[in-house]
C-alpha cells in the first residue's frame, strides 16, 4: 500500500485527520467570541429599532365621524297673530347628546370663552376623513368705545336703546354667516316703553339695510323676521316669518299699548322660543335668536329657569335691551313725562316707581336709611337678576340702557331723560366685570351661602326690613327751666332707645359671621359684608352716642356764654362717650375706608365714602335763641283782601282730561 508523503518529503500519518477539517476548527476556535459578540448587537439593533417604530407611529390624518340622529319633520305651524298661553309645567332638560347634539352641547357649555367662536357644522354626507382647518376667531358684538361685547355678558351698557339695536347687528351677522336666521323680536307693551319702540322701529331699518336685508340687489332671504308683543297677554304680530323689511317695521308701529301695569315677560320669551321651534327641530335647521326690549323684570319671575331651560334645549340665545338694575334695590323713581295728548300733560314731569332690581337672586345689601345721600338709587354694573341670568346661561346678552350711563359724576333730576330712572351714580363696566353676580343655580347657591358663616349672615342681614337708625332726632334743646329741658332729653332719648334694639340684632348677625370672612374669594362678597357690617356699626355708634349725651346733659350742663340759653347738638369726628363706643366707632372706620381702598370705582366704595362723611360722634355747643323772651303780641292788619275778579261769562271749556295712572306704568 502506498504511502502519502507532505510537501515538506516527510510521511503522512494515514490515520491523522484532514487539513481543512483543521484549519476550520482552529479558525472557529479563535473566531467565536467575536462572533457571540457581533450576534448580540445586531439583536439589540433590531429590537431598538422595533420598539422606536411603535413608539413613534407615522402621522395618520385624524378621521372624523359625525353622527346625528335624524329628526323627523314637525307638521307646519300656524303662526297667524294669536293670544299665546305658555304652561308654567317644567320642561325636561334635554342632554347633550339628544336630539340637538352640538347646539344643546354648546349652549349648555358651563364656560363661555371670552371671544365666541362660530361653530362649523358638518353635513352629515361628509362622514370619514376630514381635514380640518383652524378656524378664525369672530367677535360676537360690534366694537364700540374700544371694548368688545361678547356671549354670556351681562354688563354690556349703551346710553340709548338704539344703541343696543346698533350692537346687535355684528350678532345677526354672525348667526347669518353660519347658516340662514330666524330671528324673534319681543317688545314690551307697557306705556312707558311705547315712546322707545318707534325709536326702536325706525333704527332697525339702518340694521336690516346694514345686513343687506332691504330690498336692495343685496337682499337677504336667509334672514327671517317674528315680531311678538307682550303685556298682560302675549300675542304674535307678524302672520308668519317674514324677510319683508316693511313688513317687519310696520308690524312693530303696530304695537298696542297695554296699560293695565302686568308684563308676562318671561312667558313671552318662552313663547317666541316656542313660535320658532321648528327651526331648530327640523331639517334644514337654522339659527334663531330672541331680542326683548322692556324696562322693567316682568311680574312672572317664577317662569325664569324654566324659560332659560327650554332655550337652551332649543340652542335658541336671548338677548334683551333692558334697564339698569339700582344698587340692592327692588324698586326705583322713574321720570315719566306724558306723551299721549289724550291725557292730562299738566305736569311737565311726574316720578313713578316702578320695579327694575335687585341685580341678585339673595339680598346682599343692608340697607340703612338715614334721610342722607347714601340713601339714593345708584347704579349696580348690572341688569334684574333674572333677566340677566337668562341671557347668560344661553348665551345672549344683556343690555344695560340708561341715557346717562356714561355720567362718572352725580346725575341730578334736570340730567335724568324722560322715561328713565332715577339713579345718581354710574360705574365703569369694565370694573365691574370682576363684581358679577353668582348667575348659577337656586340651589348652588344656596349651598355655597350657607357654607360661609359671613355670607350667610349678610343674607341673613341684608333679609331684615330696612334699618331706620333715628328718625329726624332732636339736635337743638332750649333751657325754659331746668325741669322743662330734662322733659325734652327724656323725649329725645325714646328715638334712639326704639332705633336700638334692630340695630343691635343686626350687629349681633353679622358679627357672627366675621370667621367666615377671610376664606371668602369672590370680592362682590368681600366687598358686601365689608360694607353692611361697617355700616351697621356707624348706625350703632352713632345711637349709643347720641343716646349717651342726651343722658350726659340730663347729668346737668353749665352754659359759659350767660346770654346762651340753648343746647345744641352737634356732629362731631370724636367718640367721648366711653370705651366700648370708641372702639366700635374706630372697627366701623377701619372697615368702611377698607371698602372704599379696595373696591374703588364700585357701588360699595361709593356707598361707603358717604357713610364716612357723616361723623360719628357728637358734641354740645351753645348759643341764644330768645327762648325766654317775652314775645310781641301781633298787631294783626285788619286790612281785607280784595277778592279776584270772576269771570262775568263763563268759560266754555271741554271736560277734563284723564290723568294717567302711574302705577300702571
Amino acid at each position: 500500500m502506498a504511502r502519502h508523503t507532505a510537501a515538506d518529503g516527510a510521511p503522512e500519518d494515514p490515520d491523522s485527520p484532514d487539513d481543512g477539517v483543521m484549519a476550520t476548527s482552529a479558525l472557529l476556535a479563535r473566531d467565536l467570541p467575536a462572533l457571540a459578540a457581533s450576534l448580540v448587537l445586531h439583536v439589540v439593533l433590531l429590537l431598538t429599532l422595533a420598539l422606536v417604530g411603535v413608539a413613534t407611529p407615522p402621522a395618520a390624518r385624524p378621521a372624523v365621524t359625525v353622527i346625528e340622529t335624524p329628526l323627523e319633520r314637525d307638521e307646519e305651524v300656524d303662526l297667524a297673530p294669536q293670544e299665546m298661553i305658555v304652561s308654567d309645567m317644567p320642561e325636561e332638560t334635554g342632554a347633550a347628546g339628544d336630539d340637538q347634539s352640538a347646539d344643546v352641547a354648546q349652549s349648555l357649555a358651563p364656560v363661555l370663552d371670552t371671544v365666541s367662536m362660530t361653530p362649523v357644522e358638518p353635513s352629515p354626507e361628509l362622514v370619514g376623513d376630514i381635514q380640518i382647518d383652524p378656524l378664525d376667531e369672530l367677535p360676537t358684538a360690534t366694537e364700540m368705545d374700544e371694548t368688545i361685547v361678547v356671549r354670556g355678558a351681562v354688563g354690556a351698557t349703551t346710553s340709548g336703546a338704539s344703541g343696543a339695536v346698533d350692537r346687535l347687528t355684528a350678532e345677526i351677522d354672525a348667526s347669518l354667516r353660519q347658516r340662514p336666521t330666524v330671528v324673534v323680536w319681543v317688545f314690551d307693551q307697557s306705556v312707558s316703553l311705547s315712546a322707545q319702540r318707534k325709536e326702536i322701529a325706525s333704527r332697525l331699518e339702518r340694521v336690516f339695510h346694514e345686513l343687506g336685508a332691504d330690498r336692495t340687489q343685496r337682499h337677504r332671504p336667509d334672514l327671517e323676521n317674528i315680531v311678538v308683543a307682550f303685556g298682560k297677554n302675549v300675542s304674535l304680530i307678524t302672520k308668519k316669518p317674514t324677510d319683508d323689511v316693511v313688513e317687519v317695521i310696520k308690524a312693530i308701529d303696530s304695537v298696542p299699548v297695554d296699560d293695565s301695569g302686568v308684563e308676562m315677560t318671561f312667558a313671552a320669551i318662552r313663547a317666541a322660543a316656542d313660535s320658532a321651534r321648528i327651526y331648530r327641530t327640523s331639517a334644514p335647521k337654522k339659527n334663531v335668536m330672541v331680542v326683548a326690549f322692556t324696562d322693567e323684570v316682568g311680574n312672572d319671575q317664577q317662569l325664569a329657569d324654566q324659560t332659560a331651560q327650554y332655550c337652551r334645549k332649543l340652542g335658541i340665545p336671548v338677548y334683551v335691551v333692558g334697564v339698569p338694575a339700582p344698587f340692592g334695590m327692588r324698586e326705583v323713581r322713574m321720570k315719566y313725562v306724558e306723551f299721549d295728548p289724550k291725557f292730562d300733560q299738566g305736569d311737565a314731569e311726574q316720578w313713578a316707581v316702578i320695579e327694575q332690581g335687585p341685580e341678585t337672586l339673595y339680598p346682599e345689601v343692608v340697607r340703612v336709611s338715614s334721610g342722607a345721600r347714601e340713601d339714593e338709587a345708584i347704579d349696580s354694573g348690572f341688569g334684574p337678576f333674572s333677566l340677566s341670568k337668562l341671557c347668560a346661561e344661553t348665551g345672549g346678552i344683556y343690555f344695560r340702557v340708561h341715557p346717562n350711563s356714561g355720567e362718572r359724576g352725580r346725575v341730578t333730576n334736570q340730567m335724568v331723560g324722560p322715561m328713565a330712572s332715577q339713579i345718581r351714580y354710574f360705574f365703569d363696566p369694565d370694573v365691574m366685570q370682576a363684581y358679577q353676580p353668582d348667575y348659577v343655580a337656586a340651589a348652588k347657591l344656596q349651598q355655597d351661602i350657607t357654607g360661609n358663616a359671613a355670607k350667610k349672615a349678610l343674607v341673613e342681614a341684608a333679609r331684615s326690613t330696612e334699618i331706620q337708625p333715628m328718625e329726624s332726632p332732636v339736635m337743638t334743646f332750649p333751657r325754659r327751666d331746668d325741669a322743662a329741658l330734662a322733659a325734652l332729653l327724656s323725649d329725645a332719648q325714646k328715638v334712639a332707645a326704639r332705633a336700638q334694639p334692630r340695630i343691635d340684632a343686626l350687629h349681633a348677625t353679622l358679627t357672627a359671621g366675621a370667621p367666615g370672612r377671610e376664606a371668602i374669594k369672590e370680592r362682590r362678597w368681600q366687598a358686601g359684608y365689608d360694607l353692611a357690617l361697617g355700616r351697621v356699626l356707624a348706625a350703632k355708634v352713632r345711637t349709643d352716642a347720641y343716646n349717651q349725651m342726651l343722658a350726659q346733659a340730663k347729668l346737668g350742663m353749665k352754659f359759659q356764654d350767660e346770654k346762651s340759653d340753648t343746647w345744641q347738638l352737634e356732629p362731631s369726628e370724636e367718640v367721648t362717650v366711653g370705651s366700648q363706643t370708641e372702639k366700635l366707632a374706630k372697627q366701623a372706620t377701619e372697615l368702611l375706608e377698607r371698602v372704599v381702598r379696595e373696591h374703588a370705582g364700585t357701588p360699595w366704595a361709593q356707598v361707603a365714602a358717604t357713610e364716612l362723611r357723616t361723623p360719628l360722634g357728637y358734641r354740645w355747643t351753645e348759643r341764644f335763641t330768645g327762648v325766654n323772651t317775652p314775645q310781641m303780641a301781633d298787631a294783626g292788619n285788619n286790612n281785607n283782601v280784595p277778592a279776584p275778579p270772576s269771570d262775568d261769562q263763563k268759560r266754555k271749556l271741554g271736560p277734563p282730561k284723564p290723568k294717567r295712572n302711574l302705577k300702571n306704568l
